[in-house]
């Protein structure tokens, strides 16, 4: 029994030191998203994306203006990121035609990081994943990814959402995260949602 007091207060040591890193889990979790988008902040203007769609037309980010905006970091090859496909095509369906308190309507910004020559694969999951929206942009004809490096995107899939003044509002979000967001950011005054509805039957 003399024994057994040592083995017991490591123990109780070990269950707190656990304890301790459990809690703090959450905490590391958000650092690590936030983190994942180096050189933007919340709040900030969106710096502008200049770039050529598969079809090789020139797109901007700015074209979105008024709209709520998910500004989505991508590729054909991550795994993760096409793993997320089908939850951002059901989310951009579901909310493209809303009416925000910061935006009227919802739009995918696609970014694809996919690397120089790689056009028939960006394609290529775009179609499989049925990612049917207009604004995709790539550097498959290019060395750098511009937009990368502007935003400071280091690991993917990683995004921006931004308002309807092109103010970055949130980053990083991700399945029922983005739900909860835009929920929150759904405009509840009666007389706008009437309004909203006339406009659109037009």
């Amino acid at each position: 029994m003399v024994g057994a007091r040592p083995a017991t207060t490591d123990l109780r040591h070990m269950m707190r030191h656990l304890l301790t890193l459990l809690a703090s889990a959450p905490a590391l979790l958000t650092y690590g998203q936030q983190e994942r988008l180096l050189n933007v902040q919340v709040g900030q203007v969106a710096p502008e994306i200049v770039m050529a769609s598969p079809s090789g037309e020139v797109l901007r980010l700015s074209q979105l203006k008024g709209k709520l905006v998910l500004v989505d970091f991508w590729a054909s090859w991550c795994r993760p990121c096409r793993m997320e496909s089908p939850h951002v095509r059901h989310t951009y369906h579901t909310y493209k035609d809303r009416l925000f308190t910061t935006g009227d309507g919802f739009a995918v910004f696609s970014v694809s990081l996919d690397r120089q020559g790689a056009l028939e694969a960006w394609k290529g999951a775009i179609a499989k994943d049925s990612l049917d929206w207009k604004w995709h942009v790539g550097a498959v004809n290019e060395p750098e990814n511009a937009a990368a490096q502007e935003y400071g995107a280091r690991f993917i899939p990683t995004n921006a959402l931004v308002d309807g003044t092109g103010r970055i509002i949130a980053k990083d979000l991700h399945g029922e995260d983005l739900t909860q967001a835009l929920n929150a950011l759904l405009e509840k005054d009666p007389m706008k949602l009437e309004k909203h509805g006339k406009k659109r039957k037009r």
